[in-house]
């Protein structure tokens, strides 16, 4: 059954069984169940345009096909953005998942991804991203403006750039068995890849500096302080950039969630820039 019937066939076929998944911000997820088959079901939320490049999304999709980083996409159709995927049902998000060996895993992964150093000529520009953000807020929670020469210090930054996720939160992680699957491609683009390492720690709240080591030691093969510096750079940019993010989806929405993202991006904002720049 090639990919265009299926999806015929799962959105017509009335004996297929339809289950709504509470997963996800940007999109609406469904399990299907089709006789012994089942697969999740992506289908996005209608101002998703507004935060996210489909086209990446294709281009990185087509970067790491066989690579064994996603799970298997059966449709994907960049103009609706509809996905589906096969249903791995012993899967456990990073949330889910409490084994010891965790951190480790998601270190491993996220090398694997950077190691095959793909590049799809589309950047994930983050300051510009954070200005177009920005720029779509009418009526800001917070005044993001007194924290903005972060920006000037990200701007300076050299790293080579290849295809990063750029969306590390835990529920894009999969553990099924011994693999581990980096799913949802919607964020992808070229950057750089300490990006990526900060978004892993600092989306899933890792902050204890053991469980950081450890990250390190299985994502690094020799880190110095400069990097050390520029993941600091890069932590208090995300708050920065994840806070305004929030905040355009609370104008959007309304929905309490994004309310109390941009707090705790906000506060972590003024606690990280205060370490940053403290002796400034």
């Amino acid at each position: 059954m090639n990919s265009l019937s299926l999806l015929d066939k799962l959105l017509t076929d009335s004996s297929i069984h339809i289950q709504a998944l509470d997963k996800g911000l940007t999109n609406h997820n469904y399990l299907l169940t089709m006789g012994e088959e089942t697969f999740v079901l992506r289908i996005p939320r209608e101002d998703a345009s507004h935060i996210v490049y489909r086209h990446h999304e294709t281009l990185a999709l087509e970067a790491i096909a066989n690579s064994g980083i996603d799970v298997e996409t059966l449709y994907y159709d960049e103009i609706s953005g509809y996905k589906v995927t096969r249903y791995l049902a012993n899967a456990k998000t990073f949330e889910e998942y409490h084994n010891p060996d965790a951190i480790k895993r998601c270190a491993l992964l996220m090398k694997h991804f950077h190691s095959l150093h793909k590049k799809i000529g589309v950047r994930f520009d983050p300051i510009a991203r954070y200005h177009s953000y920005k720029s779509k807020i009418q009526h800001p929670l917070y005044n993001l403006v007194p924290f903005e020469n972060i920006l000037n210090d990200i701007q300076k930054l050299s790293n080579e750039e290849i295809l990063c996720h750029n969306d590390w939160v835990g529920g894009n992680i999969l553990f099924d068995g011994e693999q581990t699957y980096l799913i949802d491609y919607e964020y992808a683009g070229d950057n750089d890849p300490l990006f990526d390492v900060m978004s892993f720690l600092s989306e899933n709240a890792i902050h204890d500096e053991n469980l950081r080591n450890i990250f390190y030691k299985y994502y690094f093969d020799e880190p110095n302080e400069a990097v050390f510096h520029q993941l600091t750079l890069w932590e208090c940019f995300h708050n920065l950039l994840w806070c305004a993010w929030a905040m355009l989806m609370w104008q959007h929405r309304q929905e309490e969630i994004y309310q109390n993202i941009a707090a705790e991006k906000f506060n972590a904002l003024c606690t990280t820039y205060q370490k940053l720049y403290k002796h400034k």
